[in-house]
C-alpha cells in the first residue's frame, strides 16, 4: 500500500482504461451521440503480446478506432510511437566434462551464450536508430564452477522503430549465435516467445 505499483504503472492500465470507456459511453449517452464502446483487457501485456492473437482472431475487425494508454510521469497526449518487438530464446546444448580433468572433451554451452553476449554488444553500434537489444540469462546450465556447462539459455528482445528494420535485426542476432555456436563447437536452436508489430497509429486523433 501507498507504493507506485507495479514496474511502470502496468497496474493502472486496466483501471484506468476501464474508467474512460466508463466514461466515453455516459459521453455518448448524454449528447445522443451514436456508437458503440467496447472495452477489451489484454492479459500477458508484459512479454506475452495477447493482442496479437485477439487481432488473429478478429477481436478487432469491426472497429474503427482503438485507442490505448500508458502511464506515465506527466498528462499528455503521448507520442505516437511504439517499436515491434520480438522476444527470442536461444538455446546452446554442448557437452559436459570435467572442467579440471578433461576440459578438452567439454563443449561449453555457457562459453557461446557469454560469446553471443560480447558480439551483440558489438552490434550495436550498427544498429538503425531507435533500435533495442536487451537480454537475460534464462539457463546459465549449473551451479558447480568444476563442469564444463552442457546447457545454456539466454532470451533476447529486439526492438526498433519499424518491423521490417526489426526483423533484419534479428536475422543479424541469429548470425551472431551461429558464430558464438561455430567458435565454442556447441549447436544453438532459436525459439521466438512472443513478437508484436509497432503501432501504426493516427496522429490526427
Amino acid at each position: 500500500a501507498g507504493g507506485n505499483g507495479h514496474g511502470c504503472g502496468h497496474n493502472l492500465l486496466g483501471s484506468a482504461s476501464l474508467l474512460a470507456a466508463c466514461a466515453l459511453k455516459d459521453w455518448l449517452a448524454a449528447t445522443g451521440t451514436p456508437g458503440r464502446v467496447r472495452y477489451y483487457g489484454c492479459p500477458a501485456e508484459e512479454g506475452g503480446a495477447a493482442k496479437t492473437f485477439m487481432v488473429r482472431d478478429g477481436a478487432f475487425a469491426d472497429v474503427d478506432a482503438a485507442i490505448t494508454w500508458h502511464p506515465w510521469g506527466m498528462t499528455r497526449v503521448d507520442d505516437p510511437e511504439s517499436l515491434a518487438n520480438t522476444r527470442m530464446d536461444f538455446e546452446f546444448p554442448g557437452r559436459a566434462s570435467h572442467a579440471a580433468a578433461s576440459p578438452h572433451l567439454g563443449r561449453s554451452a555457457l562459453d557461446a551464450v557469454e560469446l553471443m553476449s560480447v558480439g551483440v554488444n558489438y552490434l550495436r553500434e550498427h544498429m538503425v536508430n531507435g533500435a533495442r537489444i536487451h537480454y537475460a540469462y534464462m539457463d546459465a546450465g549449473g551451479t558447480a564452477p568444476n563442469v564444463v556447462q552442457a546447457k545454456a539459455r539466454v532470451r533476447y528482445s529486439i526492438r526498433a522503430l519499424e518491423l521490417a528494420d526489426m526483423l533484419a535485426l534479428v536475422e543479424r542476432v541469429k548470425d551472431v549465435a551461429r558464430g558464438a555456436a561455430l567458435m565454442t563447437g556447441t549447436e544453438v536452436a532459436f525459439k521466438v516467445f512472443s513478437a508484436v508489430s509497432n503501432n501504426l497509429v493516427n496522429e490526427v486523433m
